[in-house]
């Protein structure tokens, strides 16, 4: 699917109101489409437009790029897949990407210099973790990340905006010794940046505590509370989060998911308003149907997009979707549109990757 950006912002008024709230009306994507406007987002500015003073798009991804090196941690196609993804980035489809699991130096400089060619900023990788290793690096008390991704975050930003701040903060509870949780180091980022004239966005990334065990789904929260105390403590307009958070909202015997509704929107929840329109199948973002690498798990939701506006300012979500992000083996990013979507059930997509092998999703998340 193709889509047309409008680049002018969404409401300028010239109220007499001595305090005037700010609008910001982003397209909170987990992968895929940019920024549509829709017509029934219009009449509800022009409703508002006595109150708010001005509006401004911004179209967000957040993808989990399974960055882990596959002699260690069996991260499958990895060579094919990152440069696919420095790609997408230049195609410059997106205003703000989270990335997480962008575990190694050399991948993050790969999809850093394709960046900066697009006219992108993008976070350095030491200012993403607790600190560098010069001599250590089976440390996870620091960070390597050339040899194996001990003592790291996997954490980036791109942003087509400058930086003004950049700040990590590494979790205080962290997950067994057993999958690599401990030796990870996970935390989660800020980014302040300003889309336009006196509006202000931080932006947060994160990666949470993996696996269901019981220790785990605690960890996992605790790091969501850590997390949640920094975003309502944030001084900006508005704050954005994105990232992998290992929880899916039907989760039994976690509040990971409750934790963070009760703080913050769910771009997705805005978007589809019903559970039955988002809680399948086709728009989970780990073991989804048509993912070539997760499809024989079973699906879940643990990848999400959040939004939050201090004094009084509004919010939008205007389009979220979760599209198809495919490579070839031999090079060239492949985009499913939405009439392939609507024609594939479960199985034809199954069928159709038996037929085109040569076809590889970019990451074993679709977001």
């Amino acid at each position: 699917m193709s889509s047309n950006v409008d680049a002018d912002p969404l409401l300028t008024t010239e109220t007499q109101q001595p305090r005037r709230s700010k609008f910001l009306c982003p397209a909170l994507v987990i992968t895929g489409l940019t920024c549509l406007t829709l017509a029934i987002v219009f009449s509800f500015i022009s409703f508002q437009a006595s109150f708010y003073q001005e509006g401004v798009p911004i179209r967000v991804l957040a993808l989990n790029t399974w960055g882990m090196p596959y002699n260690i941690f069996g991260g499958l196609d990895k060579e094919i897949r990152m440069p696919a993804i420095a790609q997408m980035i230049q195609k410059k489809e997106f205003d703000v990407y989270f990335l997480e699991e962008l575990w190694m130096r050399p991948d993050h400089e790969k999809i850093r210099q394709k960046a900066s060619a697009a006219g992108y900023h993008m976070t350095s990788y030491d200012s993403m973790t607790q600190r560098e290793c010069p001599y250590l690096p089976l440390d996870f008390l620091c960070c390597d990340g050339s040899a194996t991704p001990s003592g790291c975050s996997g954490l980036a930003v791109v942003s087509r905006y400058p930086m003004k701040e950049v700040q990590f903060t590494i979790y205080n509870d962290h997950g067994p010794m057993a999958g690599g949780e401990k030796m990870a180091r996970k935390g989660f980022g800020r980014v302040r940046v300003s889309p336009s004239e006196n509006i202000t966005v931080d932006l947060f990334v994160t990666h949470t505590c993996a696996s269901d065990l019981v220790e785990d789904k605690a960890t996992r929260e605790s790091q969501v509370k850590q997390l949640l105390t920094a975003v309502r403590e944030s001084t900006a307009d508005f704050a954005i989060l994105g990232g992998d958070f290992n929880s899916d909202p039907r989760a039994v015997n976690e509040t990971t998911y409750g934790l963070l509704k009760n703080q913050m929107a769910s771009s997705m929840e805005d978007f589809f308003q019903r559970i039955a329109n988002w809680l399948i199948p086709d728009r989970a973002t780990y073991g989804n149907p048509r993912n070539t690498y997760s499809y024989t798990y079973d699906p879940v939701l643990y990848d999400y997009i959040w939004h939050r506006s201090n004094d009084n300012n509004l919010v939008l979500t205007n389009l979220f979707d979760i599209p198809w992000l495919r490579t070839h083996k031999d090079g060239g990013l492949h985009h499913t549109d939405e009439k392939d979507r609507e024609n594939s059930s479960a199985e034809k997509i199954r069928e159709k990757r038996s037929a085109d092998a040569k076809m590889i999703s970019l990451s074993d998340h679709e977001a």
